[in-house]
C-alpha cells in the first residue's frame, strides 16, 4: 500500500438512453468497439471478452497510421445496470502487462462508472484514479491525467453519438 494520496479524475455525462443501454454499451464488445477509441479513425478489435465480475478482456486498437495499441481490462464489479468497477492496462497481444508508455505513469488504474437514470435520461459518473500510486506515480498522475481524462470525453463524445443512432 502506498501512502500518496491523488485526487481522482471524476466525469459526469448525461446520455439520453435508457440506463439499461448505457450499461450494455460499456460491457458488451460489440457495442465497445463502436464507442471507446479515442476517435472514429481508431479500429477497435477484441481478442477475447469475459466481461463479467472476475473477467477480463483483451483488445487492439489501431491507430491510423497502423500503430496498435493492445489493452488488457480486468472487471472487478459489474452490478447490473448500475456499477461497473474495473483496471485497465497497456499490454501485448499474449495479455501480459507492459510498462505504461508515459515515464512514471501509474502501473494500475481504476475506474468506477455510476449509473442512474431519470425520465429516460442515464446519468453517469466516471471516476478515473490510480491504484497506491508510488509518489513518482502520484507527482506524474497529478501533472498529466487532465490529457487522459479528455481521451476519455471524446470516447463520451462517440458513446453519446452511438446511443442515439
Amino acid at each position: 500500500m502506498s501512502d500518496f494520496s491523488v485526487e481522482p479524475a471524476v466525469m459526469t455525462r448525461d446520455f439520453e438512453a435508457p440506463m439499461q443501454l448505457v450499461y450494455e454499451a460499456w460491457t458488451q464488445a460489440e457495442h465497445l468497439c463502436q464507442w471507446q477509441a479515442p476517435n472514429a479513425d481508431v479500429v477497435c478489435e477484441y481478442k477475447s471478452a469475459e466481461i463479467k465480475s472476475g473477467g477480463s478482456s483483451l483488445h487492439k486498437m489501431t491507430m491510423p497510421n497502423g500503430h496498435e495499441m493492445w489493452l488488457l481490462t480486468k472487471y472487478h464489479e459489474l452490478d447490473p445496470f448500475t456499477t461497473i468497477v474495473f483496471r485497465q492496462y497497456r499490454s501485448n497481444e499474449a495479455g501480459e502487462i507492459l510498462a505504461p508508455p508515459m515515464p512514471n505513469w501509474p502501473r494500475e488504474i481504476e475506474a468506477i462508472i455510476q449509473l442512474s437514470e431519470t425520465d429516460g435520461i442515464t446519468h453517469m459518473k466516471f471516476i478515473w484514479q490510480p491504484v497506491n500510486p508510488t509518489q513518482e506515480e502520484a507527482e506524474a498522475w497529478t501533472a498529466h491525467h487532465a490529457q487522459g481524462a479528455g481521451g476519455w470525453a471524446r470516447s463520451f463524445e462517440m458513446l453519446a453519438a452511438y446511443l442515439s443512432q
